[in-house]
């Protein structure tokens, strides 16, 4: 028994607890210049949440429980000692289960919609949806791995099954990014790109221009133009004007070794037949610039022609699709592609124009001529020799054309990023199998990709596990709220109703920076917002602490235990006093 004791008072003892607490404060405080480098996700996975910063808080709970244990049986003097080292365990006890029960979600509502899941933070999946029969398989993922910030390959682990279709993980990136790559093409349905700069030196941070589609570079707009003869390119050098166009663009469809073109004002209201194949095309909607939204779905930033795209729907008397084609990448097509002996390609119109700073005009043989428009200067126009810089009206900036591609074909290639950025994008690669056939293909987190495989059109999505809420939460309104004289926000706040299946009661409630709204042991917070398009979508942080309870009996216990210390050490040193 005094062998217990004896090892107890050594591992309970001041000078352990005192070397543990400075361990602790040291990783905090260098967690804290970390996370100002490198950023909160960084600064948590290597400092808050590591092995090693787990193992001091465990060292420090034996530590206190054996400080505690050294001196049982517990006099009367020694009660607000015990008091106040077990109220430390129960906090630590609370921080655990917290740790391991604890739910940190977020939740994105449009206004006028309604969710009922929120998108769990802590767990990541891979989720496949064969988009024919409507169902899905979803492999839960080691967030260790698939939330971490080393490079893996071929990481071992459970394989995804649906049907007879396999999915399995064999490399994360931490980091990620699409890259574009131009390069030459024999495709006639392909648009000429140049590559330029607009720089001091005219070679510094180059810029791809395609044709028919302005580039800004360095708050200069430059466009492309093409003339495929000698008399055209004449024209476009003495009529800017040429060629303009208040039109959308036209489709080109090739179906049985015939091309046919249909402007997309003919096909906006209603669907047009394809010549005689059989098949009919309707435009859904034109996305002068599209771009991924905040529910990773293809949506419109602007109005400019930025990236310009159609949705179209396909549709024969036995089946029917919908693609998304790209101006820019007629290669790339956004959607399951099922029919495939249909080939749609979207030639958006030349908004070109004289109003244009920077336009390049390709002709025949390689000629190439730059045009520039600047208020105050005369328009010039001189001959380019690939490669050389050319004086412009903007001081300090020469204008080069570096590579000239007449038949452009864009490729995209994920890169690893590194450093990794603070506002991460990790990214899985993954390869589908069925029998002897099999297909690989990278996921972005949060981003879903919709691929062809078998003859099946499937949408695999790499992101955070969906969980039930078990009420639904509708985004009514949505305000902002400003500083006087000025258009700088303020506060916002979500005005929500809150619908409890169980009961069927209603709650409305407001819910801002620092007024959560609390339902089903659920806590909804303001976290922040986004508006595009109009649109205005909503962000909640929603999280479920089962510890918090625990961690403010232990706050409470701490301070009453304190109180008795220091009560207990007054009346020792009066009775000493009275002696």
């Amino acid at each position: 028994m005094n062998e217990l004791r004896s090892f107890l008072r050594v591992v309970g003892s001041i000078w352990l607890a005192a070397v543990l607490l400075m361990l602790v404060l040291l990783g905090m405080a260098c967690a804290t210049v970390f996370e100002s480098m490198r950023g909160a996700e960084q600064a948590l996975a290597m400092f808050y949440r590591s092995w090693w910063f787990t193992a001091l808080l465990a060292l420090i709970f034996v530590n206190v429980a054996a400080a505690t244990l050294a001196r049982y049986p517990f006099s009367k003097a020694l009660v607000g000692f015990v008091v106040t080292h077990a109220s430390i365990l129960v906090i630590l006890i609370g921080a655990l289960v917290t740790s391991w029960f604890g739910i940190d979600g977020m939740l994105g509502i449009n206004e006028g919609q309604t969710e009922d899941h929120l998108r769990d933070r802590k767990h990541i999946v891979l989720k496949v949806l064969n988009q024919s029969d409507k169902t899905d398989s979803t492999l839960d993922l080691d967030s260790n791995v698939y939330r971490g910030f080393q490079t893996v390959n071929d990481p071992e682990g459970p394989v995804l099954s649906l049907g007879s279709v396999q999915a399995a993980v064999t490399q994360f990136f931490p980091d990620s990014e699409w890259v574009r790559q131009v390069t030459e093409d024999e495709d006639p349905r392909l648009g000429p790109a140049i590559e330029v700069s607009l720089s001091a030196s005219g070679h510094d941070e180059p810029t791809w221009v395609f044709a028919r589609h302005a580039a800004a570079v360095e708050g200069v707009n430059i466009a492309l133009r093409s003339a495929s003869n000698a008399a055209e390119l004449e024209r476009l050098l003495n009529d800017p004007a040429t060629n303009q166009s208040d039109s959308i663009g036209s489709l080109k469809v090739a179906c049985g070794g015939t091309n046919y073109e249909i402007p997309v004002a003919d096909c906006t209201e209603k669907a047009v037949s394809v010549g005689d194949t059989g098949y009919m095309v309707r435009v859904l909607r034109y996305l002068p610039h599209a771009t991924v939204g905040s529910d990773n779905r293809l949506v419109n930033a602007s109005a400019q022609p930025e990236n310009p795209a159609v949705e179209v729907e396909l549709a024969s008397s036995t089946e029917m699709e919908t693609r998304i084609c790209f101006a820019r990448f007629p290669g790339f097509q956004h959607g399951g592609q099922t029919i495939e002996d249909v080939e749609i390609t979207f030639v958006a119109a030349d908004h070109a124009g004289p109003g244009t700073p920077v336009e390049v005009i390709a002709g025949p043989e390689g000629k190439l001529y730059a045009r520039f428009s600047r208020e105050g200067v005369p328009r010039i126009t001189q001959e380019l020799i690939l490669g050389t810089p050319v004086d412009t009206p903007w001081l300090g900036r020469k204008f080069a054309v570096l590579r000239h591609v007449a038949r452009a074909r864009v490729d995209w290639s994920l890169e690893q990023l590194a450093p990794v950025r603070e506002e991460r994008i990790p990214a899985i690669k993954v390869v589908l199998s069925e029998a002897d056939d099999s297909s690989e293909m990278w996921l972005q987190e949060h981003r879903p990709r919709r691929v062809t495989f078998g003859g099946q059109a499937y949408e695999l999505a790499y992101t955070n596990r969906q969980i039930p809420l078990g009420f639904s939460v509708t985004l009514n309104r949505f305000r902002i709220g400003t500083y006087p004289g000025g258009n700088r926000p303020r506060s916002f706040e979500s005005h929500v109703t809150i619908l409890d299946p169980t009961t069927a009661r209603e709650q409305d409630q407001i819910i801002s920076m620092n007024h959560p709204a609390e339902c089903g042991g659920f806590t909804l917070y303001q976290s922040s917002y986004n508006i595009l398009e109009g649109q205005t979508t909503s962000y909640l942080t929603v999280s479920r602490d089962p510890g918090r309870p625990i961690v403010f009996v232990g706050y409470i216990a701490l301070m009453i235990g304190m109180v008795l210390v220091l009560a207990t050490r007054l009346a020792s040193r009066q009775r000493m006093g009275a002696a």
